[in-house]
């Protein structure tokens, strides 16, 4: 489990940190509110139930406690914009200090995100984001284009550079899995003997992606790889390869590190994954929304990119704090 947090700016901005212990990270000096009132800081996940959204919830926390502002951690169990509306608007209207959103879509967000800029509530996006960077203070997030471009580099040479390829996705409108596309298909194209066959969306169902992995076999008999972009996709995948009788035989490179994922990757079902920090961007947005709150706004950067880990069985032992978390 991610059990480790990370110093951050500058370290950041260096591609490196010093691990520090999450049951630690609230152990110090809380710093004082300006003017000695409490901050509130309402923070509105993807959804509740995902290990990757409960890491950043851990980070978020630890950092909370340290800073002895109060957060208000409130959203969905289930990864929609209709569902994550009314938390967003909730939030607004009890009078946040701050806000931090992780968007379900890029447009279908800017309307409640911008009923809480109107009465001047800083707003920081993390994870995803809104396609109107204009309302926002800042936005955190891993670094989607490189992740894919990553993902395709692996799965072009696991599959020896030859080969048909697809991509699973949850749907159109996510800014991260949009970035994670656009990588991976720009760095495939660079191979003259892979073929990519387009994009298949499982609408975050892991059943339909069990059957548009069938799907893919059927249609395409020289199928050789598939790059899940969340970890729905990737266990979906899985299962549809194992019913079709390939697992194995077709790669999965998958982003994220989710429990079931990391489980694909010991027996052998998925062959890599992009793993990101979820931890370390909850821990920064509440400390970018504490700075934005009292008096430190030039200390906080408009755009963090966070590197990710890449995991496969040889380096799974060696990674094992990079792996999500399911309980705070």
């Amino acid at each position: 489990m991610l059990h480790r947090l990370w110093q951050r700016r500058a370290a950041i901005g260096a591609g490196a940190a010093l691990a520090l212990g999450l049951s630690l990270a609230g152990c110090g000096q809380s710093a004082a509110p300006a003017g000695g009132k409490t901050l509130t800081i309402g923070f509105v996940p993807g959804m509740t139930t995902d290990p990757f959204f409960i890491s950043m919830q851990a980070g978020a926390e630890a950092e909370a406690h340290k800073l002895g502002v109060k957060l208000l951690w409130e959203g969905a169990s289930q990864y929609s914009p209709s569902q994550q509306t009314p938390y967003v608007d909730s939030l607004v209207a009890r009078g946040v200090s701050a806000l931090i959103v992780a968007p379900t879509d890029a447009q279908a967000m800017i309307p409640p995100i911008r009923q809480a800029v109107d009465p001047h509530i800083p707003v920081i996006t993390v994870d995803s984001t809104i396609n109107d960077h204009a309302l926002l203070k800042s936005r955190i997030t891993s670094n989607n284009v490189g992740g894919g471009e990553q993902a395709a580099a692996i799965l072009a040479r696991q599959i020896g550079y030859h080969g048909t390829v697809a991509i699973l996705s949850p749907a159109p409108g996510i800014t991260t899995d949009a970035a994670r596309i656009q990588g991976f298909v720009a760095q495939i194209r660079k191979y003259p003997h892979i073929r990519y066959v387009g994009i298949e969306y499982d609408q975050e169902q892991n059943t339909k992606a069990a059957t548009l992995a069938q799907d893919l076999v059927l249609h395409h008999p020289h199928l050789a790889g598939i790059f899940a972009t969340d970890d729905t996709s990737a266990s979906g995948a899985a299962s549809g390869l194992r019913t079709a009788g390939k697992a194995g035989t077709v790669k999965i490179v998958a982003y994220d590190a989710e429990p079931a994922e990391v489980q694909g990757l010991e027996n052998g079902s998925i062959s890599a994954l992009i793993a990101q920090k979820p931890a370390i961007e909850g821990q920064l947005a509440v400390e970018y929304a504490y700075d934005l709150l009292t008096g430190k706004a030039k200390a906080v950067r408009p755009f963090v990119e966070l590197q990710n880990v890449v995991l496969d069985r040889a380096n799974l032992a060696a990674n094992r704090q990079w792996e999500y978390r399911t309980t705070p």
